[in-house]
Parts: structure tokens; C-alpha cells; sequence
């Protein structure tokens, strides 16, 4: 009894209450997005993100009446924003990282004066502009797509000649095809198209870069140099990741190739953003 007693009253604090709140959209996510559990990964950052903003939260004034009265309408809103999505994007999913950082806006209205939405703004920019990293990757993709892609299948090719594996691309409909026979007998054809160079996760990761650049204390020559080592590695990392999945259909087939396919990307952008993290923290921490 004293144990419950002791956690209904931690939330009685407003602080603690709010991040409750901000916690429990996660249900959601999880329940909509259990066949693809990884689309929750960048709320989990935002979250993160807030999480370190507690004290200067805790600093906030509490919200006036009609802030608080505009910041519950838009709590109750983005549980409905699929309706208006789905004319568009039919596919959509009922809650959506969208949903979540306006949400999230709603409750910071909710709880605190509209200075402490700085506090918030790079979680909700990190959520939002990284959900919206697709839609900027398809506008660049006739745009680059036709130069990138052959430049990247004739880059696999070559590495995957220099491990013994006779690979050839040709372009039977102006998308790179890379052809090799496997160790079983068989023969591995995959075509490669623009999502296949990593542009996606090459756009998250800057995201992230731009959030860290504006959060951290450091000097600028510093950030550069830590976001160029970032970059470069999501790009040699996506490399990686291609390589993997062919060598995998090489030895195994393609149907463990496919298995493959699906979770190595997450896997290792998952890792090497955790690393870099990491690394930078530890370094910023250094006098």
C-alpha cells in the first residue's frame, strides 16, 4: 500500500505527469506498427530528447487557461489526424510518428507556458522532419536517382569481384540489374533502385546531425568534423549493408537473403547511430 501510495503521489507532480503522457502514446505506436516495430525508433529519440530536457522543463510556468484549453484541442486532434491523411496516403496507419509530435505540441501547451515550447521544438522537429525524410527522398529521386543508382550497382560490383563473386550489371530498363551466380548453382539477379543507395537514412541521420549541432555546446570546427564522420559512415555502412544481403543470397539464397533484407538496414543504422552518440558525447564531455 505504502508503494502505491508512493507512486500516485510522484504524479502529482506536473513534470512527472507530463512525461507519463509523452509516454503513453508509445502503446499506440507499438499496437499500429507491430508487423514494422522499427517505425517507432525516432519517437523513442524524441522521447529521449525530452527526457533531457526535465530540469529546464521543471523551470516552466504552468499553461493559462486558453493555452491550456488550445493544447488539449490539439491532443484530441492528433488521435484524429488519419482522417485526413488517408485521402492522400492511403495506406497511412491510424497513429503515426505525425500523430506524435502533434501531440506532443498539445501537451507542451497543455502543461506549460508557450516559451517552453523551445524546449520541446527538437523533439518535435526530430519526429517530424524525420518522417517527412520519405517524402523528401522521393522528391530527390528523379532528380538523382538515374546517376546515383548505376554509380552505386557498378561500386557493388566491383567490391563483390574482389571477393570472388563474378557479378555483372547491365541495364535492360534503365534501372541497374547486377546479376551473379551463388555458391548452390543458381543465379542472383537484384535490381537496384534509388532506395537501395540509403538516401533515407543518409537524410534521418543529417536530422539528427542538425538537432545535435543546435543542442550541444562545442565549437562549430568541431561539429562539422563529427558531422562529416557521421555522414561518411551511414554511407559506407549502406554499402555494408547492400553487400551483406547479397553475400547472404550468394551462400544461402535468396530467400534467406530476403530475411536478411528486411531487418539489416535497421540493424546497423540502429548501431552505428547509438555508437556515434556515443562517441560524441564523450568527446563533448572531455575539458
Amino acid at each position: 500500500m505504502l508503494k502505491l501510495y508512493t507512486v500516485l503521489s510522484t504524479f502529482k507532480e506536473r513534470i512527472n505527469t507530463f512525461y507519463l503522457l509523452a509516454f503513453i502514446p508509445f502503446l499506440l505506436l507499438t499496437y499500429y506498427h507491430l508487423t514494422w516495430p522499427f517505425a517507432i525508433i525516432i519517437p523513442i529519440y524524441g522521447f529521449i530528447l525530452l527526457l533531457i530536457k526535465k530540469q529546464k522543463l521543471q523551470l516552466c510556468h504552468p499553461a493559462r487557461h486558453m493555452q491550456k484549453a488550445l493544447g488539449l484541442l490539439i491532443v484530441i486532434g492528433s488521435f484524429f489526424i488519419y482522417y485526413a491523411l488517408v485521402p492522400f496516403f492511403p495506406s497511412a496507419s491510424f497513429y503515426t510518428a505525425a500523430n506524435y509530435a502533434i501531440y506532443l505540441l498539445g501537451l507542451c501547451l497543455t502543461f506549460f507556458e508557450a516559451p517552453a515550447l523551445k524546449e520541446t521544438a527538437s523533439s518535435i522537429f526530430l519526429i517530424i522532419a524525420a518522417t517527412s525524410s520519405s517524402f523528401i527522398s522521393e522528391w530527390l529521386e528523379p532528380h538523382l536517382s538515374p546517376l546515383i543508382t548505376s554509380q552505386f550497382a557498378y561500386l557493388i560490383q566491383v567490391i563483390l569481384n574482389a571477393f570472388g563473386v563474378q557479378a555483372t550489371v547491365y541495364f535492360p530498363n534503365h534501372l541497374p540489374i547486377i546479376s551473379f551466380p551463388t555458391i548452390q548453382g543458381g543465379t542472383i539477379t537484384a535490381v537496384f533502385n534509388w532506395y537501395c543507395v540509403g538516401v533515407s537514412s543518409i537524410l534521418i541521420f543529417s536530422i539528427i546531425l542538425v538537432i545535435l549541432l543546435i543542442e550541444e555546446p562545442g565549437n562549430l570546427k568541431s561539429k562539422i568534423t563529427w558531422s562529416l564522420v557521421g555522414v561518411s559512415g551511414v554511407l559506407v555502412l549502406n554499402v555494408l549493408r547492400v553487400l551483406i544481403i547479397l553475400i547472404t543470397d550468394y551462400f544461402y539464397g535468396a530467400e534467406v537473403g530476403g530475411q536478411i533484407h528486411y531487418i539489416i538496414g535497421y540493424i546497423i543504422f540502429i548501431t552505428w547511430l547509438t555508437i556515434f552518440l556515443y562517441l560524441y558525447s564523450k568527446k563533448t564531455s572531455q575539458p
